[in-house]
């Protein structure tokens, strides 16, 4: 029988739900959009505000980590991802969250190779759990 891991924080995080008044302008945009291109072509309309929101996804949509001893993994409704601890290489934290890249120096390609990580209601455990977990050598 397979041990299964053993996690040591998770947490849940929903930016929209963080702010408010940001969720409902972003809503707005996305239906006064979908209205405008829909008024033309339905099925492209249909296709293009579905891209809008799949856009949007990370802030509209509830996350859901996990850090164990491996790494860290991120599942929302549209994607999960999984970073083991060696695959990071830097780490930049904010505010209400951090990002950890996989490359060492900046790119233009961090956007699609980085992790945002929001904390949500309990950030200095997170900071604390995610430093304790990174390798000396990364910069913070």
């Amino acid at each position: 029988m397979e041990e299964r891991e053993q996690i040591e924080l998770q947490w849940k995080s929903c930016p929209a739900s963080m702010h408010p008044n940001k969720a409902l302008l972003a809503w707005f945009v996305i239906s006064v959009v979908a209205v405008a291109i829909c008024s033309n072509s339905i099925i492209l309309g249909i296709a293009l505000t579905a891209l809008l929101i799949a856009t949007q996804a990370g802030f509209l949509f509830p996350t859901k980590y996990s850090i164990t001893e491996d790494g860290l993994q991120a599942k929302s409704p549209l994607r999960s991802k999984f970073y083991t601890w060696d695959k990071i290489r830097r780490a930049s934290f904010f505010k209400e969250t951090c990002c950890l890249f996989t490359r060492a120096k900046p790119s233009s390609l961090d956007g699609f190779s980085a992790i945002a990580v929001f904390y949500g209601p309990n950030r200095d455990e997170v900071v604390a759990a995610l430093k304790s977990h990174l390798r000396e050598d990364i910069p913070t």
